[in-house]
């Protein structure tokens, strides 16, 4: 299974299904940089892939203004770009230390949140097209939702990973035609730090799943490559539910 782009900026590459992702693509012959806030987290990752086609860049995806700046520092580091994992996210209880927020979230925590997982998630798709455009280049952008979208959404994660669905849908209808395939994957639970408040084993019985597990990084992973393939080129704007038939779902 070939890939469509072989040099690929994964935000939010240093854990979890981001650094799945990352593997998978060094293995699929990719150059990748990961990318996130905290440079030990990355130098972690990069030395259990153990490539040297992984590079590693500090980048914090809510300070918007250094887009443009990152993107090409990570063109210089693989010779080019033509490939995007949108992956860094925030958990609720990552920022609140509380878990679910609805009814004691703070404006700041609001923002915070939603300046990585909506507003940064934006400019990053949104820079991604604009190089890929001015150069000709056919390329991917994949974006990592939540099926918290398919659920009633009363709090500001739901919320922001619904607005990415419905963003990946547009810009993949619009920018399809330009030779840039945008696709999301939307995971259920999935064994990554970001669970860890309430998943403490990969093999530890999850029933609101139908499978009755956790999902684990890797199969989001084999599913990304897929849809950054060219066998996947025939899914354009869609985001793949990928939760294990989990029964709080409501679409």
């Amino acid at each position: 299974m070939k890939l469509r782009c072989g040099k690929v900026i994964v935000a939010g590459g240093g854990s979890g299904i981001g650094k799945a992702i990352a593997k998978r693509l060094i293995d699929g012959g990719a150059s990748v940089v990961i990318a996130g806030r905290h440079m030990e987290k990355l130098r972690s990752a990069k030395e259990e892939i153990g490539s040297e086609r992984l590079h590693c860049l500090e980048w914090d995806v809510a300070r918007v203004e250094l887009c443009a700046q990152r993107f090409r520092e990570a063109e210089e580091r693989m010779g080019g770009f033509d490939g995007l994992v949108n992956c860094a996210a925030l958990g609720t209880s990552q920022v609140t230390g509380r878990g679910y927020e609805p009814w004691d979230v703070t404006p700041e925590e609001w923002d915070r949140l939603m300046e990585v997982n909506l507003r940064g998630a934006f400019f990053l798709m949104r820079n991604a097209v604009d190089d890929m455009r001015a150069r000709g280049v056919r390329g991917n952008i994949l974006n990592i939702a939540s099926n918290a979208a398919c659920m009633d959404i009363v709090g500001s994660y739901g919320a922001a990973k619904l607005s990415l669905i419905r963003m990946t849908r547009a810009f993949g209808k619009k920018f399809g035609a330009d030779g840039i395939i945008i696709n999301g994957i939307a995971p259920g639970a999935t064994f990554t730090p970001m669970t860890a408040r309430y998943a403490h084993a990969v093999d530890q019985p999850y029933p609101r799943h139908a499978i009755g597990r956790f999902i684990r990084p890797e199969e989001i992973a084999e599913l990304a490559a897929y849809l950054m393939s060219e066998w996947g080129e025939i899914i354009c704007g869609h985001t793949v539910v990928a939760d294990g038939g989990d029964s709080a779902a409501t679409l």
